[in-house]
Formats: C-alpha cells, structure tokens, sequence
C-alpha cells in the first residue's frame, strides 16, 4: 500500500508541475509564420512608455506659449520580423463619435533591417492637449494600439466591438493609456 501512495503522490505532484506552468504571453491559435507554427503577437514595450508618469500635468495656455505639446511614444516588440505592425493613434476614444474613434495617425513599421530585428520604433505622436479641450480644459487620455492583423480604418465590426480597434479573426490588438490633466502648475511639454 505505501509503494501505490507513493507513486500516486509522485503523479499528483507531476501532475500540479505541469498545470502550473503557463506561459505568458500567450500565441494566438491560427496565427503563425508559414510554417504554421503560432507567434506571439506584438507588444508594446511598457517599460519604453513616454511620457512614463501613469497621469502627466498639463499646463494652460496662458502659462505655456502656444500650448502645451507632448511627444508620446513608446516601442514595440514583435517577433516575427517578417510582418508589418501598424500603429494607431487616438484621443479621447469613443466608439460612439464618428470624430473620435477615427485614428489620428496611422502608420506601418516595416520590418527592421538591423538588430535587434524584433525591435521597431513608432513614430512620436504630437499631443497638443489645448486641441482637444473645447469648452474648457478636462483629462485626456492618449491611446497607441498596434496589432499585425487590424480590419480596416472605417471597416464594420461585430456587434459589441470597437470600431478602428478590432483585429481581424485570429489576431490581437493592444492598446497602451495615457492620461494628461490640466493643472495651473503643469508642464508645458516633454
């Protein structure tokens, strides 16, 4: 009896060592290289987040000239280096106003040429928070989403998705936040 505890303890230990093991991130069934094999999707690098402040100050106009204006950016990952990425920039996103849930840059990073080749660099996005704070000054929050599989800009989705943030069946999107307030001690850019 003590030999069949034993290896039934054994089995149940393999067992527990063998579902506790996920690995993240996750590839996306269906999707892969030709082979067939399943990729990971592409990511956007946290840690290369600029501004890196989870909430940044803006300041008003009168004490900024022209306007407080921010560069944000960050990098992305992605390691099937022989797809294109396409990044899309919003502000403000509401999929119930035609305004706001169209991008307001666009843009596909080929794929790299010189090491690291899984590495790609989006340009900045240009956030000029006085644009977008008609009546009056209020929070903003800046959006990159990239995906490697995006519908097109303006394309129907299904019911209960987002429109311009929905990925083709058997792809992902991932969308990275920022979020600027007005403050009378605000910065005035980068």
């Amino acid at each position: 009896m003590t030999r069949r505890r034993a290896r039934a303890a054994a089995l149940a230990v393999a067992a527990a060592t063998a579902l506790a093991g996920c690995p993240i991130p996750q590839p996306i069934p269906g999707v892969g290289d030709v082979s067939g094999t399943p990729i990971t999707p592409p990511r956007i690098v946290t840690e290369s987040a600029r501004p890196g402040l989870p909430l940044t100050a803006y300041g008003p106009p009168s004490a900024c000239p022209g306007g407080a204006t921010f560069l944000v950016d960050a990098d992305v990952i992605d390691e099937n280096s022989t797809e294109p990425v396409e990044v899309r920039w919003f502000v403000d996103y509401d999929p119930s106003n035609q305004a706001r849930r169209t991008p307001l840059q666009v843009e596909t990073l080929s794929a790299p040429t010189v090491e690291p080749v899984y590495l790609r660099f989006p340009a900045a996005f240009a956030f000029h928070p006085s644009d977008f704070d008609a009546p009056a000054e209020r929070i903003h929050v800046v959006e990159m989403a990239i995906s490697n599989g995006f519908l097109p800009v303006g394309a129907p989705v299904p019911p209960g998705s987002q429109p311009n943030l929905t990925a083709a069946p058997g792809y992902a999107v991932q969308v990275f936040r920022w979020t600027f307030q007005p403050d009378p001690a605000g910065a005035c850019g980068p």
